[in-house]
């Protein structure tokens, strides 16, 4: 398995907390600050980087914020890919039961190819059949995709405010912070706050409910931020585990509607249609 965030940002840390300079601790910890980052912990690296430059943040309390954001979202992988384990094995297992049909009928009575490959209704029937499956197989490939997914959003959020915690604790002004952290990380909803924390909309609107009131009572908002980064890595794990138990469910969808249809179609169809034809061409025989 590839060392995670959670796994080598705490190296820089300690170089940093050393007395170290940034580029040296980068280098000397064997990592490097992504260049063209493409995923949300990524560009919370990034932009740790290049926050501590622009508003003096320090970059040591940023990065240990991200590595705990990466460990949350490790771990709600782990949890996310061991309850989906066997929802998934059945889901695949599903999708070829149009063939298994087809194999079956053509094990019983060998006449149920002769049937689909040499007859128009043959012909009808593999095109529902193959239809069927088609749609089965793609409807259950988002149900599981979208399982899969469950959760991840929250990365973003659990990155975000602990880097406006973070930035917050340097000295920043809150709408200085939240911008800095909004444009940094690409996320247009977060450098929107801004603007202004009121009618904020999801997924930031925890941390607007968590800057707003503190502000407004002059007090620090960053103990309500790590709290927002903290239940949102635990809401990402919910989501994972209730996505995985309903995937059981939602898989009954294409099944019934779908791939038992093909199987129907393309296994049970031909079959009666070869057995009563011979029985009926034995009896003409006769």
């Amino acid at each position: 398995m590839s060392e995670g965030w959670d796994q080598s940002l705490p190296r820089v840390v300690g170089l940093l907390r050393a007395g170290l300079p940034s580029a040296d601790a980068w280098a000397r910890a064997g990592v490097e600050v992504p260049a063209s980052p493409d995923g949300t912990l990524e560009r919370a690296v990034a932009a740790a980087d290049a926050l501590a430059v622009r508003t003096g943040a320090p970059l040591a309390s940023m990065l240990l914020a991200i590595a705990e954001a990466g460990a949350d979202a490790r771990e709600a992988d782990a949890l996310r890919r061991a309850a989906l384990a066997g929802p998934r094995l059945s889901a695949r297992v599903l999708m070829w039961l149009p063939v298994a049909g087809l194999a079956l009928g053509a094990l019983v009575d060998a006449r149920t190819l002769r049937v689909l490959a040499l007859t128009p209704l043959g012909w009808v029937l593999l095109g529902i059949g193959g239809a069927l499956t088609w749609a089965g197989r793609a409807w259950t490939a988002r149900i599981v995709a979208r399982a899969g997914a469950a959760g991840g959003e929250a990365d973003a959020v659990v990155a975000g405010a602990a880097l406006v915690a973070a930035a917050l604790e340097a000295g920043a002004s809150v709408p200085g912070a939240v911008r800095a952290v909004g444009e940094a990380l690409g996320e247009p909803g977060l450098a929107s706050l801004a603007d202004g924390m009121e009618g904020a909309d999801p997924p930031w609107d925890g941390v607007a409910r968590a800057v707003l009131p503190a502000v407004r009572a002059g007090a620090s908002p960053v103990a309500s931020l790590e709290a927002v980064s903290r239940a949102a890595a635990r809401r990402a794990r919910t989501e994972a585990a209730v996505a995985a138990g309903e995937l059981g469910v939602r898989v009954a969808l294409p099944l019934a509607l779908c791939l038992l249809p093909a199987f129907l179609a393309v296994g049970l169809a031909p079959l009666l249609v070869a057995v009563v034809g011979g029985s009926v061409l034995a009896g003409g025989g006769g």
